[in-house]
């Protein structure tokens, strides 16, 4: 039988646990491997491998009535930070019984591999990977032959997106007494579940919230869902369901099984719902990861934020606190809120279209299921796939550190990045050029692994040796180095197929998320190496990654200058030439005479040309006037009439949209039109509306968030007393929340006027253009030769001289 491979679990039957693999053909099936055993390794401190086989053969506990000893043991020679030992492997008869022995062994020896999760350690052994095709025999339901056939073959999982309204007369809505009163669902169709008969050809009525909730399970069921969707579902919507069910007398019936409802799995960051025979995902985890890497840039990552960036279009909105209202409402109301509610699925299910195929690559390059990798962070998906290369090298995996050890290394931070500032300015004429995956690249090129470092196989002239001073192997291949290399050259193999397939495609999308996992992952790596919590943490290894990056940055920046070239800026990787009358073709002869004398890997790439650039300044510290350029804080214009913007206030969620929109055209006036003039026009006409009462509402709206329970700040800051105020009113408010706030004109603080969005209904016009509007755009035209008086008055002020 041949079958993809969708996830891994075990049962435990007769005291053993036993291997469930969840596959595919046409329907999910579950097949049973039974011979595969929970182990661990050891290898004595002191003394011989016999004597410690023998202490170790003879331990023999009763917990909780159960008796628990070693299966066996057996020798097996590995490699320890690139040495060679023999260790002893421990089997055990359940993977609750390596947690009790492992605590008694290490009173004998050093413990190794005792918590990997037995379902992850199955397909790291087996050489499996999620959505593998595989070819297998069985019988019954029992596995007895399994073979990996390849990649997958037309794989798609039959998919549903759900969401819920809940009724919320003081706006948190109560599950002991608020009712759940729409369950939306999009697949290939799409519909809204509820009890009022709303005339719209996309609401199927039942009877009651019971009724409701039993139709939605039915659906599930009838639609035989194998991937179930929800946005912030597993905090809210599921367990609101769950809830309901009890009050109203309804069964949550989502498993497979058939009787089963749903179990909340804490894994990583993120909590995760588990349901029988179905593959749960919860797309705001999705959306938290891509946020924490930069792929997206919105300020909230509420469903409608988050549709808004990846479609370029509003999601349909309603107020939260209205709808209670809507529904109570005339007809139009209910059907406002049915749309609303429909549209919810809608977007839920395009987002997940557009994400899960990242997620499904990045199960497969991790080596782990689609729930365990959903909301993991890069860092975790290094450790999974280092451990499968690990075991692939047949090396041990190095321990977890324990506290005190974590504390060492973060008291250690290692010197970071150079940085050349800029002089505050408006520049032409510029090119932008960048080492391509400097650190990867440092890594390979000079075989930065904690194996490789003071080794024995090559002489210290032989040595790669880091500006200080560390040596690593010239001739036997690192872990993460090889890791690194097979990452880089598979992206680059990825990167030109995309060139032969259309964009828009299913085929073109499939390789592109691909060839994205491979980015993500490939640039996760040196920060893994100093994570004070890292397995792979080296601070020689991280340092001098670092160390050769500030060489070969300094080194470009002198060779540019003996070139003839001004180097206005360069930070980390990249460096920004001024041409002045240089053509095009002396910087692309340069970049090639340096890549001439780069080692390996090391490749310095052009990013681009640009016609013209903003770079603002920052005071010193403690300085009345004098300045420097300020770090990462630029805006260029492409020869494609494209901006890039680099730190400004526009890119954060802590300034209103007013501000970051002035400063856009502000950048883009003065980088597209080169006018200054029609600059200030701008800047003068936003502070007008401003004082006329002319701007929207939620143009003002500032969001800041919660980091710790409100009553434990010291300082009632705006965005605590915003919080106070929308917990006043019945506005959940928890510790991470994202508070959109406004400054209004009741009070005598900036604090005492800070009102929850939801609840404002004027601004305060002098605090939007003193605090946001002109600090947004002062560091730009002040270069121009603007002051604070002049954007504010009728027209430029000519000074004493």
């Amino acid at each position: 039988m041949k079958a993809h491979l969708i996830d891994c679990d075990y049962i435990t039957r007769d005291g053993r646990a036993v291997i469930r693999l969840i596959m595919k053909r046409n329907r999910f099936l579950r097949i049973y491997d039974p011979k595969f055993e929970p182990y661990f390794y050891a290898i004595p401190r002191a003394g011989s491998l016999e004597s410690l086989k023998t202490a170790i053969s003879h331990i023999s506990l009763l917990v909780n009535a159960e008796r628990i000893e070693p299966e066996r043991i057996e020798t097996e020679e590995k490699l320890l930070f690139g040495k060679k030992a023999t260790f002893l492997k421990i089997f055990c008869k359940h993977p609750s019984h390596v947690r009790v022995l492992r605590e008694h062994v290490r009173g004998l020896a050093d413990v190794y591999e005792a918590d990997i999760v037995f379902s992850r350690r199955y397909l790291i052994d087996r050489g499996l990977t999620p959505f593998d095709l595989l070819e297998f025999t069985h019988k019954g339901k029992e596995l007895k032959k399994i073979t990996k056939r390849g990649e997958p073959e037309g794989l798609t999982l039959r998919t549903l997106a759900f969401d819920i309204e809940t009724y919320n007369p003081i706006g948190a809505p109560r599950p002991d007494k608020d009712p759940a009163i729409m369950i939306s669902y999009a697949d290939e169709e799409s519909g809204v579940l509820t009890y009022k008969p709303i005339p719209l050809p996309f609401v199927h009525k039942v009877a009651d919230e019971k009724a409701m909730i039993e139709e939605f399970c039915r659906l599930v069921k009838e639609k035989d869902v194998e991937l179930l969707l929800g946005y912030n579902d597993v905090e809210f919507d599921l367990p609101y369901l769950r809830d309901r069910a009890k009050k109203s007398g309804a069964e949550l019936r989502l498993g497979r099984d058939g009787f089963s409802s749903f179990k909340v799995q804490q894994r990583g960051l993120f909590k995760h719902a588990k349901i029988a025979g179905r593959v749960h995902l919860d797309l705001y985890a999705v959306a938290k990861f891509l946020a924490l890497i930069g792929a997206v840039k919105t300020r909230r990552l509420t469903l409608g934020e988050i549709y808004n960036e990846m479609f370029g279009e509003e999601k349909k909105k309603v107020k939260k606190m209205d709808i209670w209202r809507m529904w109570d409402g005339s007809e139009e109301d209910q059907k406002t809120l049915a749309e609303y509610s429909l549209h919810d699925a809608i977007a839920t299910k395009k987002i997940a279209d557009k994400v899960v195929p990242l997620e499904f690559a990045l199960a497969r390059l991790a080596g782990a299921s689609l729930p365990d990798v959903c909301g993991a962070t890069t860092g975790q998906m290094v450790e999974m796939l280092l451990w499968r290369e690990a075991h692939a090298q047949n090396r041990i995996v190095p321990n977890k550190p324990d506290k005190d050890e974590v504390r060492q290394r973060e008291s250690m931070p290692v010197q970071g990045a150079y940085v050349k500032l800029p002089e505050a300015g408006i520049y032409d004429n510029l090119a932008v050029f960048d080492f391509r995956g400097m650190y990867p690249s440092i890594i390979i090129s000079h075989n930065i692994d904690m194996d490789s470092l003071n080794c024995d196989d090559c002489t210290d002239a032989e040595k790669h040796v880091s500006p200080l001073g560390h040596k690593f192997c010239s001739k036997k291949k690192g872990l993460v180095p090889s890791v690194l290399e097979r990452l880089i050259d598979e992206r680059d193999r990825l990167k030109k197929e995309l060139k032969s397939l259309k964009p828009g495609t299913p085929e073109y999308e499939a390789v592109f998320a691909k060839s994205q996992a491979f980015k993500i992952i490939s640039n996760s790596f040196y920060g893994f190496l100093l994570y004070s919590r890292s397995r792979w943490y080296s601070r020689p290894c991280g340092e001098s990654v670092t160390a050769y990056g500030r060489h070969y940055i300094q080194e470009t920046i002198r060779k540019a200058e003996e070139a003839g070239f001004k180097v206005l800026y360069s930070d980390t990787d990249s460096v920004v030439l001024q041409l002045g009358s240089k053509p095009k073709e002396e910087a692309i002869a340069f970049m090639k005479k340096i890549n001439s004398e780069l080692p390996g890997r090391m490749e310095l790439e052009l990013e681009g040309f640009y016609p013209r650039g903003v770079f603002v300044g920052k005071k010193l510290a403690g300085a009345k006037t004098a300045e420097v350029g300020a770090k990462k804080k630029y805006a260029l214009i492409g020869e494609d009439g494209r901006i890039k913007i680099r730190g400004f206030e526009l890119v954060r969620r802590d300034w209103s949209r007013v501000a970051r929109h002035t400063q856009q055209k502000v950048l883009e006036t003065i980088l597209k039109e080169g006018s200054k003039e029609k600059a200030v026009e701008i800047i003068r006409e936003v502070i007008s509306d401003l004082r006329d009462g002319k701007t929207k509402l939620e143009d003002c709206i500032i969001y800041s968030s919660i980091r710790k329970d409100i009553r434990h700040y010291a300082v009632t800051s705006p965005e605590v007393s915003a919080a106070q105020k929308a917990i006043k009113a019945g506005i959940p408010v928890q510790v991470g929340s994202l508070v959109g706030y406004i400054i209004t004109k009741k009070g005598k603080t900036i604090s005492e006027k800070s009102e929850p969005a939801e609840l404002a209904k004027d601004y305060d016009p002098n605090y939007y253009i003193d605090h946001q509007v002109l600090p947004a755009v002062l560091k730009i035209m002040k270069e121009l030769g603007y002051s604070e008086d002049d954007l504010k008055g009728s027209g430029k002020q000519t000074t004493l001289f």
